[in-house]
């Protein structure tokens, strides 16, 4: 009878190539899913109950890439298959930390440090000898005295401060203002950029900007209180209001004209938006004095001015508000490679100031079938604002505004923007480069001279008179200027 004998214990299986792929992609998986989790935790983004759903997936992710990939098995299918998978997912999470870094730094320049920034001229009459800010000592300044007061007063205490006391005085209206500066009450005036546009719409006051010119530009920012988010954005009803501002190269901060004005009421249960567009030269009631004007005229005195106007028309309150420009509709919808929108006409647009890359305008002239267009930045931008072409004017225009709105969505909430997320961020943080600010700039001693559906709402017309004095020296007939 044979006999057999056993020496020694089984040799140990050494780790295969499959095997440190495996313990490779463990360690890069877990690695990811920290990294996701605690930059999303740090930006505050999610709700609590959100971060411990991602929380509880990542775990379970991690678990079972343990239980597959720790274990020596003779089967390396399993680790194969389970460690492509986890690159992938590794892959998606470490994209989806730069996403959220992107989006993070794009939020921080929209709304990290709100500003407002007001752009004051001092102006002489073209008679005027002054070449520089030093030769105004001894000048008498005007201003309106019951507009933009803080500002006012600011330029002219650094006034005082770099030439010595000043005599100034104060008026009640942009054309009595300018009055005191054609009757030599006043040797220079400071006035809104803003309001010089006004000026010159008013019967009497069309050649304001040939009578008189600019001895020196102001531009002071400081710092607003931002708006504060609703904690139950997510289960009430809340109205955005989208403002459109007539500012060609102006920071997107500067206080100007708003000509595009829509109030989108988001439902976040239904997942429905409703937009409402009001005419931008409708007259309507200012908060700030109860006085009838301009819709557009409104954005002069900020956009709280704006929002209020339109809250006590509709009886609503605006929770949030967006602001773009001329420059920045294009960057936009230039960043998403471009729109699909829908003409119920056929049409071409009168030729308008279009802007570039850079910000900078030509003149150009587009047309449009009925049916689907796929346009570009610059001829989204006309087709917004065109109106001379449609007998219905300012509404046909408010139509198209909220069908470009609908575009851009529509093309943001699609899978494109996944290639393009990054020129996306880029183009809704850009601002053009400011001029000289105030508080950080010294005053010079001298500077050269430089020259969904329509809303139906109608109220009554308010047209100033000129006064007296001006209307014996100006005898032309106004002039019309197209604004478009």
């Amino acid at each position: 009878m044979k006999s057999s004998s056993y020496s020694g214990a089984a040799r140990p299986r050494k780790r295969t190539g499959a095997d440190h792929f495996g313990l490779f992609t463990l360690f890069l998986l877990l690695a990811a899913s920290l990294a996701l989790y605690i930059r999303l935790m740090a930006t505050g983004m999610l709700s609590n109950l959100y971060l411990i759903i991602l929380m509880v997936v990542l775990i379970v992710l991690n678990a079972v890439s343990v239980i597959v990939q720790l274990p020596l098995r003779r089967n390396k299918a399993g680790k194969l298959i389970m460690g492509i998978v986890s690159l992938l997912l590794s892959g998606a999470m470490l994209y989806g930390v730069v996403a959220v870094n992107s989006v993070q730094s794009a939020l921080s320049k929209i709304v990290g440090k709100m500003t407002e920034t007001e752009i004051t001229e001092v102006r002489v009459m073209n008679d005027n000898p002054a070449t520089s800010m030093g030769d105004t000592r001894g000048y008498t300044f005007g201003y309106i005295a019951d507009a933009d007061t803080k500002n006012t007063q600011s330029i002219l205490d650094e006034i005082s401060k770099s030439f010595g006391t000043i005599k100034s005085k104060g008026y009640d209206s942009m054309t009595a203002l300018a009055d005191a500066l054609y009757d030599d009450e006043v040797d220079a005036i400071l006035i809104n950029q803003g309001y010089v546009d006004l000026l010159t719409e008013k019967d009497g006051y069309t050649d304001f900007r040939d009578q008189t010119r600019v001895l020196y530009t102001y531009t002071t920012t400081h710092e607003v209180d931002p708006i504060v988010p609703n904690t139950s954005i997510t289960k009430e009803p809340f109205v955005v209001y989208c403002s459109g501002i007539d500012a060609r190269v102006d920071d997107i901060s500067a206080k100007s004209r708003s000509d595009v004005n829509i109030l989108a009421v988001v439902n976040p249960t239904t997942k429905q938006i409703l937009l409402v567009n009001t005419p931008r030269d409708y007259y309507l009631p200012l908060a700030r004095n109860g006085e009838l004007d301009k819709l557009t005229h409104a954005g002069l005195y900020g956009i709280d001015e704006s929002m209020k106007v339109l809250g006590n028309l509709y009886g609503v309150q605006a929770d949030y508000y967006v602001r773009v420009n001329f420059a920045g509709l294009v960057k936009i919808v230039d960043a998403l490679g471009g729109v699909d929108i829908e003409s119920d006409a056929n049409f071409s647009c009168v030729p308008m100031e279009t802007p570039d890359g850079n910000g900078d305008y030509t003149y150009q002239k587009y047309s449009f079938t009925k049916g689907i267009n796929h346009v570009n930045g610059s001829q989204a931008l006309a087709f917004a604002r065109e109106r001379k072409a449609f007998a219905d004017g300012d509404n046909r225009r408010g139509q198209h505004q909220m069908t470009v709105i609908k575009a851009i969505v529509n093309k943001a909430c699609s899978s494109a923007v996944l290639t393009k997320y990054q020129e996306l961020l880029k183009a809704v943080s850009w601002r053009r480069p400011r001029t000289r600010s105030l508080r950080t700039c010294p005053m010079p001693t001298s500077a050269p001279s430089c020259r969904c559906s329509s809303a139906t709402w109608r109220t009554g017309t308010s047209q100033p008179m000129p006064s007296p004095a001006r209307a014996a020296r100006n005898t032309a007939t106004p002039s019309a200027t197209r604004r478009g």
